[in-house]
């Protein structure tokens, strides 16, 4: 008498006759899922091909926002540099910590080629939650926005400035999750502003929005920085502030200290804040960092930081980028040299201590050939959305 082969289907088996699994495991979509979470970028984009589940796993608005949250615990420099002949721009990243370097008062990591900006004249003009924007010369003013984790882009609808001067920024809203980019029109005194609303579901057009209070200003300064929401720009012609709410698209004016420098504006521990100066005597060097406190008061509060001597060769003249990220002062030289390691000093202001990091693959094999300025961003975070 025959006996049927007990099924295992329930445990995720199918037999054939001799009892032989004849099909891969199924695997339940959560165990997929978590797997999936603890792999790169890179991996991810190349497992999208293994079946529709996994392309639209990948893809779902549930994953992508997991992808974010962990990026958000190891953020990465962004990195980026011009290569002459090529006459093109490069964007690399590399991992601002290491598992193993707090305890080191030198360690490397390893920069990661992440994508190219075709236009050498193209400006960077800031950056939101992992997409980063672009602005062209004053004779082409296209405003692209560039993703170097997915290497998506996006080239916005064309501006004619017709002679006036043009600034733009990109902000992010947490709460209704949207990336919108802010444009101003200047000649002269006078300006008008717009916004582009950047999303896969509708048509990408600029429109233009009011200024309620009227105020004039003649300059924008580069270097626009984008927290919990707002994007902030600091303006000529009086020592002031534009505020722009990403979600509201409201604009508001903030009073500054007179001291306060405008083209340094940072995001210090969540809250706008800038470097005023740093001044050398032979035994000491001094740093003044303004943060503002409440943006609704517009209430300021003022540090000053007495670093020790010892860290005067480390703010050299030539090293004239200094950036602040988190409670680390970050000074780099600008200038790459092709024969020469590019390090990055990490200056903790309240310890007292401070931290020499290599970026390896800039200037080996491949990439020797590139020389010229170098821009150094702290506190990138990789994201796997498309716009």
């Amino acid at each position: 008498m025959e006996h049927s082969q007990p099924s295992l289907s329930r445990h995720g088996l199918d037999l054939d006759q001799a009892g032989n699994c004849t099909a891969a495991t199924t695997i339940p979509f959560d165990l997929i899922f978590e797997i999936l979470s603890l792999l790169p970028a890179k991996s991810l984009f190349r497992f999208q091909s293994v079946s529709k589940q996994w392309f639209s796993t990948i893809r779902s608005k549930s994953f992508v926002d997991s992808f974010q949250t962990r990026s958000k615990t190891r953020p990465r420099l962004l990195l980026t540099l011009y290569r002459r002949d090529a006459e093109k721009k490069l964007i690399f990243s590399a991992p601002e910590h290491t598992d193993d370097d707090k305890s080191s008062s030198s360690f490397s990591v390893m920069a990661r080629y992440d994508t190219t900006i075709s236009d050498a004249d193209d400006t960077f003009y800031g950056s939101a939650n992992g997409f980063v924007c672009f602005i062209g010369a004053r004779c082409d003013p296209t405003i692209t926005i560039y993703n170097p984790t997915t290497r998506q882009v996006v080239k916005l609808p064309e501006v004619k400035p017709n002679g006036r001067y043009m600034n733009a920024g990109l902000g992010y809203d947490p709460v209704e999750d949207q990336y919108k980019v802010f444009c101003v029109m200047m000649f002269g005194s006078e300006q008008e502003h717009f916004v582009c609303t950047l999303s896969s579901s509708q048509k990408q057009e600029w429109r233009r929005i009011e200024n309620p209070l009227g105020d004039n200003y003649d300059y924008v300064y580069s270097g626009q920085t984008c927290i919990d929401g707002a994007l902030y720009s600091g303006v000529g012609l009086q020592i002031r502030i534009v505020r722009f709410d990403v979600r509201s698209e409201k604009i508001e004016f903030i009073k500054t200290p007179e001291e306060l420098y405008l083209p340094s504006l940072i995001n210090y521990k969540g809250k706008l804040g800038s470097v005023k100066y740093l001044c050398y005597s032979s035994t000491e060097v001094l740093m003044t960092l303004w943060v503002l406190e409440d943006a609704g008061k517009q209430e300021w509060s003022r540090m000053k930081f007495v670093l020790p001597y010892q860290w005067e060769d480390v703010f050299s003249p030539t090293l004239s980028r200094v950036v602040i990220h988190g409670g680390e002062l970050m000074v780099f030289d600008p200038c790459l040299q092709s024969s020469e390691p590019f390090y990055v000093w990490c200056c903790d202001l309240n310890k007292k201590s401070i931290r020499k990091v290599e970026i390896r693959g800039l200037t080996d094999g491949h990439f020797r050939r590139i020389t010229g300025e170098m821009l150094c961003y702290p506190g990138h975070i990789e994201n796997i959305r498309f716009l």
